[in-house]
């Protein structure tokens, strides 16, 4: 059983999750069954996620053929020039990317973008991008690109914040993050607004500031949040962090803090002890979508807004809050879904 929290009641004290799987399924289509496949190239940072399965669920279900062609770039940025050379030697009907690096470089900033470079002349559908906007791969609202939409996965901050607050007062926020990313420095950024507003304080410790970040970094940056008075470590949507999860939450247990996530595997799959989260097979399913408006419906990528999931998964995990010794408040445990 899977249980999704819908955002209007992310405001004060967390209540009333709603119980539904297949908002974006709808009903099956077994005449798509008949044409040839569509042809969809995936590149990905880290080989196939969860994600990838909502997509390949949503065709299967929907009896629409299809034929991905997958390039994964096993988190190297560089290998994407010769990607994109590939694709234009045997163009595929539509290009899928995953996560913020993935896609700038692959389809360029709104307002930047490199003919011989960037792929202009084929639909991209996106997906794990958290700031969009801010980051420059979606237009300015108002605003849209001729070839490229995308599905986003994290909730809004307030809601984020919220739900931390539901499970136990915070008022120092401890953030570790790569600088090198410019998801992880906007959100960085919003979260320093936000604070002002909703009365916590961020103390940030960028990592790669002088050379590439380490993950031996991580360590002495959660020691001296720690020191500083964080009440909790927060894991945005950061590639570098979330690739060494274990390093980050093992040095919080050391100090005696728990870690919060906004994305799903650091708490499924890690030891984060709660998080507000898009179900990544939803995230898939919704960019699946939007793939079949492009390719069935005849839809223009430019009329298909980015959006992100309306209903968020409250999570926690129940270990770690038993070796921080900080249980969760037994009215979370009638809604979130615990994770042993």
């Amino acid at each position: 059983m899977r249980f999704l929290l819908p955002l209007y009641r992310l405001t004060g004290v967390l209540a009333a999750f709603v119980i539904t799987v297949g908002i974006f399924l709808g009903p099956a289509v077994s005449a798509q069954s008949s044409q040839a496949p569509l042809k969809i190239a995936m590149i990905l940072w880290r080989g196939e996620t969860n994600v990838e399965q909502g997509v390949r669920a949503y065709f299967d279900e929907k009896d629409i053929p299809v034929d991905l062609i997958i390039y994964d770039i096993e988190r190297d940025l560089s290998r994407i020039p010769d990607i994109i050379d590939d694709i234009r030697k045997d163009p595929p009907d539509l290009v899928y990317t995953w996560g913020t690096g993935v896609t700038s470089a692959v389809v360029g900033k709104y307002d930047a973008v490199d003919p011989d470079r960037n792929i202009t002349d084929l639909p991209v559908v996106y997906v794990m991008v958290s700031s969009p906007w801010k980051t420059g791969i979606a237009a300015p609202k108002g605003q849209s690109r001729p070839n490229v939409t995308g599905a986003t996965h994290i909730a809004p901050l307030a809601a984020q914040i919220n739900a931390i607050r539901a499970y136990r007062p915070m008022n120092k926020l401890g953030v570790v993050y790569n600088s090198r990313e410019d998801n992880s420095v906007s959100n960085v950024s919003d979260l320093k607004n936000l604070g002002r507003e909703m009365g916590f304080d961020v103390l940030a410790f960028p990592l790669g500031t002088e050379s590439e970040p380490s993950p031996d970094d991580i360590v002495p940056a959660v020691a001296e949040l720690a020191r500083q008075g964080a009440d909790i470590l927060y894991i945005g949507p950061d590639n570098f962090i979330g690739t060494y999860r274990d390093a980050l939450t093992d040095a919080g247990f050391a100090n005696g803090l728990a870690a919060f996530s906004a994305t799903e595997l650091e708490v499924r799959d890690g030891h984060a002890m709660l998080g507000l989260v898009s179900r990544y097979e939803l995230v898939g399913r919704l960019a699946a979508r939007k793939i079949e408006q492009i390719l069935i419906d005849g839809i223009s990528p430019a009329e298909i807004p980015v959006e992100t999931l309306d209903r968020f998964s409250y999570l926690i995990r129940l270990s770690s809050a038993r070796k921080l010794k900080l249980y969760p408040p037994l009215l979370l445990l009638d809604y979130a879904e615990v994770i042993e």
